[in-house]
């Protein structure tokens, strides 16, 4: 499968940074008494699974420079070229095998990156993605080209990365005095860290509750253990109150280890994020995981990043406080990787969240597509919702039926003018037409049950026309009471194919 929006991000960045001063470096195995590691020990895990290997060669080529072929599942490859121009900016390129035109292009200049995205190799950019810093605050800016008509119509600006955050959404449309202009479709302040909804009518959560979610994080973070994998992320151990046991340890390892085939899944499902992932799994700047979590309603608090140096040097290091009953729970795997999602790309949940919004079906559907977790049961619509736009056709596809008050609203929902006319004047018969109350039509969609926009330049139909409620005028000749539902077949998405990838 060739590399597209999502797929150039299944080789980025793992690298081995070198431990502490003194720290020692062996198997938790090995030290003489197995238990819990004293005051300022250091103990790096070694993964030695194929895509941890793979993960860590293209993180030197990343950061050392040079470039490193790939191979796919599918027998394609994959090159990544890496090179630092003048002025000490780094810059990384993906190519899908030997083409000439990359189709992602990330640059990093200390806390600020950008990734370009052309992942149809028309010379025109597909997404933007931008991380600044604007009076310390942190800016990340998301632009996508949603139809693939080469203008950007989607943007999503989020200001802030610790304490509240702002979350800004508009979308292109035409104005009503001629042109086009961005319209806010929300605007919206929030914690950083938010409860888990699952768990907020158990534990009677509600805004007004001040409960620090830090509360019984470990003071003392001398004492740690990481997986060689991914040397950003550290346990925090020792015998400091909410540091992990032994027995915690054990566990958040093996779930650790998990991580590196996830990541690698996340960038062939969305190469923003899956770069963003692996960049910061990769990084020096630290996120420490305690075992101590206290709030009611809050299974995991994790300081949401991306990491950067400023934004610790400013806030202090970043944490992840996991809850006891959570460590000792189904699911660790997904939850870290949830977790980890907010930190390493600063996204937060959906206003409203029913635990299907990016973050969580992200989570689930690269965690080998569970259907357990809240918001969980239906891993192609995860994939979907998770995926870039280019990617999303990989997740399935399928037929939906859709209502419309007043037949001609289509014109302006499709948003090309290349539509049926009997949608804009419904038949009552071969040779007499009237307007519809309501008109039914069937379209292809994504399996997260969004439309799949008509590519530009196509003279076809893109609805087909299914049914008429309710004629201003006769009766109608196709009533929807008496039109067959669509065939099961081709509206349910099947198990996407790399759900049933080993």
């Amino acid at each position: 499968m060739r590399i597209t929006a999502g797929a150039v991000a299944a080789m980025a960045a793992f690298g081995l940074a070198s431990c502490q001063d003194g720290a020692e470096r062996s198997r938790p195995e090995a030290r003489p008494d197995g238990g819990t590691p004293s005051r300022g020990h250091h103990v790096v895990v070694v993964d030695e699974s194929p895509a941890a290997k793979e993960l860590q060669a293209i993180s030197e080529v990343e950061r050392l420079g040079g470039s490193i072929t790939i191979p796919n599942r599918d027998g394609t490859t994959n090159r990544i070229v890496s090179r630092v121009e003048d002025g000490g900016a780094r810059f990384v390129e993906y190519y899908n095998g030997e083409s000439t035109r990359p189709v992602l292009t990330i640059r990093r200049e200390g806390d600020l990156t950008t990734h370009w995205g052309d992942y149809d190799e028309d010379s025109r950019t597909d997404s933007l993605y931008d991380l600044s810093f604007d009076g310390g605050v942190m800016v990340q800016l998301w632009l996508e080209d949603t139809n693939g008509d080469g203008e950007f119509d989607q943007r999503r600006t989020q200001l802030g990365s610790r304490q509240d955050i702002r979350i800004i959404r508009e979308r292109l449309v035409s104005l009503d005095g001629g042109g086009r202009g961005w319209r806010v479709e929300s605007d919206r302040e929030a914690p950083a860290i938010q409860p888990h909804p699952e768990e907020e009518r158990e534990t009677h959560w509600s805004a007004g509750t001040r409960c620090d979610s830090m509360a019984g994080f470990p003071a003392d973070m001398t004492s740690t253990t990481s997986v060689a994998s991914m040397p950003a992320v550290n346990i925090v151990t020792g015998t400091s109150p909410g540091a992990c046991t032994s027995e915690q340890t054990a566990k958040l390892i093996e779930a650790l280890k998990q991580i590196p085939d996830s990541t690698k899944c996340l960038g062939a499902t969305n190469s923003t994020l899956g770069t963003m992932m692996q960049s910061a799994l990769a990084s020096d700047i630290k996120t420490f995981i305690g075992c101590g979590g206290q709030c009611p309603g809050i299974r995991a608090a994790t300081d949401p990043g991306p990491p950067s140096r400023l934004d610790e040097l400013r806030s202090g290091p970043y944490r992840m406080n996991l809850a006891p009953y959570v460590v000792a729970g189904q699911g660790l795997e997904r939850t870290l990787f949830h977790e980890l999602l907010h930190w390493s790309t600063g996204l937060h949940h959906e206003e409203g969240d029913n635990g299907t919004d990016q973050v969580w079906s992200c989570a689930r559907f690269c965690s080998r597509c569970t259907t357990a977790g809240f918001g969980g049961g239906d891993p192609a619509a995860d994939c979907a919702r998770c995926a870039a736009r280019d990617q999303k056709l990989s997740c399935g596809w399928k037929m939906v039926e859709a209502s419309m008050g007043g037949c001609e609203d289509f014109l302006a929902w499709i948003g090309r003018g290349v539509i049926d006319p009997v949608l804009t004047q419904c038949r009552l018969t071969d040779t007499v037409y009237a307007r519809c109350n309501t008109c039914n039509v069937a379209h292809w969609s994504y399996c997260d049950g969004t439309q799949i926009p008509v590519p530009a330049g196509y003279n076809g139909y893109s609805t087909a026309y299914r049914c008429c409620t309710g004629c201003y005028v006769g009766t109608p000749v196709r009533d929807c009471a008496n039109v067959p539902s669509l065939p099961i077949d081709t509206t349910t998405c099947p198990l996407p194919m790399a759900c049933a990838t080993p």
